[in-house]
């Protein structure tokens, strides 16, 4: 009767018999590892575990290779190199057993050989198209910022130009042969065109200023008076990849034949106004931009032979004025037999062969629309076509990498792939600037790098004009591999396409490096130093340039 009085007694208080106590439980526990540096082999431990109960925990670290410690959940460790090692921390909270936590880490590393007795294209440099803002847009085209960002930081050294639409927005003249510099239009701002070339001519000569010493420019449209359909675009709001019309009517999106020798003169005034203008002459021109395509914006259509036939003008005429102004083409983007078509009419063709100079194509896979081919084959049939002859082969647009660590890491495996079997001279990016940062930029008018402007950066800086590429292979399947000299200097590009840090070495190379790396955490940063057979990092997804110069 008392006992049942006491559980009633307890209940009404609020209270209930005490429950028998429960075993503490072991803590859970993982590590991971993060390799910090080489030299010697520094890794970072990181434990992360937790307790049931709360209970405070201890960590004692067992490191594998004869050093043991008690001490905190992070910890860093040095390992000799070239071997595997196993790190075990044992987490205890006191009470309960205690629990392991293992991870297996590696100090092997890869070998990267240089022979420098393997020599292959003359690099004539890197660099863009544009200004700080697009000129279809209201500007800034330049500023001291946006110059030295390009020159300075990131070692720009080709600035690709259009030809504004609107500079013959009206015939000089009646005779093609008779060229008339004050009749070309400068400063006038005409409705559905570009900027006019006088609002491009600061920044220009501040870029040419700043050091940079090769211009090129590209037609993407024809005055409209010189076209059949009288438009700079195709006059629809579609994109498309018409074939050539031999009988061309009010609709077509070409240049007449008649005015062909109009065009060259026309090219002729802008070389002419260019040198006046900033100080230089033009170093090469292309007749027209992707002219397989009609498009909502300005294009203009040609085939192979009409191609071949207007370079036999356009050549003709700038040597005869005595311009030292180069040709190239096709800059063609789409199916490889269409890019045949456009390249070797003029290739095969004796005196439109005397005027071209370089082969460029466009670095987009060959659908037209996603960025560079890594088809190692196709890169190596284009350069075929122009290099039987000793012509350069240039890449001069190419953009659509994602905004991420793993675009700028495709964007670096497709320069790859073009320098190594394109045998490409030049690399040209479609726009530096764009008002923010997209796939189609490198950087935001207002000054925002993207992942991408640093990796482009471990190129443009380092391999400088004039640099030869040099035979370069990696053990590392996953690290792709690129070296040049240039009077002594040497540079050596590694692209690791994998999702873990790599040690590597350098064999055959220089005495010693410096060490430039882009990955998650590192913007073209200068790391420590290395000496001949130094072992270095290359970050995951990443990019490590390796400089022997100043």
């Amino acid at each position: 009767m008392k006992a049942k009085i006491l559980v009633l007694a307890l209940l009404f208080f609020g209270c209930k018999p005490k429950d028998e106590a429960k075993p503490n439980t072991s803590p859970l526990a993982k590590v991971a590892a993060k390799l910090v540096k080489v030299s010697p082999f520094t890794f970072e431990f990181t434990a992360t575990a937790s307790d049931q109960e709360f209970d405070p925990l201890s960590y004692a670290w067992d490191f594998g290779n004869g050093q043991k410690k008690t001490g905190k959940e992070t910890e860093t460790a040095t390992f000799e190199a070239g071997k595997k090692f196993t790190i075990t921390v044992t987490v205890s909270d006191g009470k309960a057993a205690p629990t392991d936590a293992k991870i297996e880490i590696s100090t092997e590393f890869q070998t990267a050989t240089i022979d420098a007795s393997k020599t292959f294209q003359t690099i004539e440099g890197f660099g863009g198209f544009g200004s700080q803002n697009v000129y279809w847009s209201n500007g800034p085209f330049t500023s001291e910022r946006f110059v030295n960002d390009l020159v300075t930081d990131m070692g720009v050294t080709i600035v690709r130009e259009d030809i504004p639409t609107s500079f013959e927005i009206e015939n000089d003249n009646n005779d093609p042969n008779v060229t008339d510099l004050s009749k070309y239009n400068l400063d006038k701002q005409i409705d559905g065109h570009h900027a006019p070339f006088a609002r491009r001519i600061p920044h220009l000569k501040a870029l040419y200023a700043a050091g940079v010493r090769k211009f090129i420019a590209s037609v993407w449209s024809p005055a409209p008076w010189m076209k059949h359909n009288n438009r700079i675009d195709n006059g629809t709001p579609n994109n498309s990849a018409p074939a050539y019309n031999r009988n061309p009517n009010s609709s077509s999106n070409q240049l007449k034949v008649e005015n062909y020798e109009e065009f060259a003169e026309m090219c002729v005034a802008y070389c002419r106004i260019f040198k006046r203008e900033i100080g230089t002459d033009l170093f090469a021109l292309s007749v027209q931009n992707e002219p397989r395509f009609s498009q909502s914006y300005q294009s203009c259509v040609y085939d192979g032979e009409a191609l071949r036939d207007l370079i036999k003008v356009v050549g003709r005429r700038l040597k005869k004025e005595g311009l030292a102004t180069k040709l190239f083409l096709p800059e063609d983007v789409g199916g490889l037999d269409g890019v045949r078509g456009m390249t070797l009419p003029a290739l095969n063709d004796a005196e439109a062969r005397q005027y071209v100079d370089i082969v460029a194509t466009h670095g987009y896979a060959f659908d037209g629309i996603a960025p560079s081919s890594t088809d190692a084959r196709t890169w190596e049939t284009m350069y075929g076509w122009g290099g039987q002859y000793g012509k350069q082969h240039w890449m001069t647009e190419t953009s659509g990498f994602k905004n991420t660590l793993e675009g700028a890491n495709d964007l670096a495996k497709a320069m790859y792939t073009a320098f190594r079997f394109g045998n490409v001279s030049a690399w040209v990016f479609w726009t530096f600037s764009t008002d923010r940062v997209d796939e189609y930029s490198l950087m935001s008018a207002s000054g925002e790098k993207s992942k991408r402007y640093y990796v482009s950066k471990q190129f443009y800086k380092y391999v400088r004009p004039g640099a030869v590429r040099v035979e370069a292979n990696s053990a590392a399947s996953d690290v792709l591999t690129l070296a040049f000299t240039n009077n002594g200097v040497s540079t050596v590009v590694l692209i690791n396409l994998s999702s873990s840090d790599k040690a590597m070495k350098v064999s055959g190379g220089a005495a010693s490096y410096r060490v430039i790396k882009t990955g998650a955490n590192d913007d073209a940063k200068e790391a420590e130093a290395i000496e001949k057979d130094g072992i270095f990092i290359v970050p995951s997804k990443g990019v490590t340039t390796l400089y022997s110069g100043n």
